[in-house]
C-alpha cells in the first residue's frame, strides 16, 4: 500500500512538474512578439512571415491603403527599409488579452534607425490580433501608428536686444 502511494505522489509531482515547464498561451503569443520584433530590427522578412497568416490585413503606419496578404506586406517592408543600415526598435507596455482562439495585443514602441545615411526616429503604438492555427499562433491582423521622432529644437533666443526695444524688466 505504501508504495501504490508513493507511485501516486511521485506521478503527481512528475504531472505537476509537466505542466508548469509548458507555456501559456499568453507567453505562446509574447513569444510571437517578440520574434516578429526581432525580425523586424533584423529586416529577416522570412522569419517574420512565419508568425504571420497568408491572409494578413495590414493597416500601415504611413497612412497607405490597408494592405492584404503576407506577400504584399512583405514586400511594403522591403520597399520601406531597403536604405535602412542600422535599427533598434524597443517594446514596451505590452498587454494581451486572449479569448479562445482569437487574441490581442496593443504595445508601445520607440524606434531609431539610420535611412538613407540620415538618422530618424519614430514613436507608435501597435495592435496585432492573432489566431491560433494548427496550435500555432498567426497574426491576421496589424494596426501601426506612428508619430515622428523629435522635433528639431527651437533657435535659441537672439542674444542682442533689437533696436528701440528696453532690456530691463518692467516693474
Amino acid at each position: 500500500m505504501r508504495r501504490l502511494a508513493g507511485i501516486i505522489l511521485a506521478l503527481a509531482a512528475l504531472g505537476a512538474a509537466y505542466a508548469q515547464a509548458r507555456p501559456t498561451e499568453e507567453e505562446k503569443i509574447e513569444a510571437v512578439i517578440a520574434a516578429v520584433v526581432e525580425a523586424y530590427r533584423t529586416g529577416d522578412y522570412a522569419a517574420m512571415g512565419k508568425y504571420y497568416s497568408p491572409e494578413v490585413t495590414m493597416v500601415p503606419a504611413n497612412y497607405g491603403p490597408p494592405l492584404v496578404g503576407w506577400d504584399n506586406v512583405e514586400e511594403r517592408y522591403r520597399r520601406a527599409y531597403e536604405n535602412m543600415s542600422v535599427a533598434e526598435m524597443i517594446r514596451q507596455n505590452t498587454r494581451i488579452e486572449r479569448r479562445g482562439d482569437i487574441a490581442w495585443a496593443v504595445y508601445q514602441w520607440r524606434f531609431v534607425g539610420v535611412m538613407g545615411g540620415q538618422a530618424f526616429s519614430a514613436l507608435g503604438h501597435t495592435t496585432l490580433i492573432l489566431e491560433k492555427h494548427g496550435g500555432d499562433w498567426k497574426i491576421v491582423h496589424n494596426h501601426t501608428s506612428a508619430l515622428p521622432g523629435p522635433l528639431p529644437r527651437e533657435q535659441a533666443a537672439p542674444t542682442e536686444t533689437p533696436p528701440g526695444s528696453d532690456p530691463r524688466p518692467s516693474r
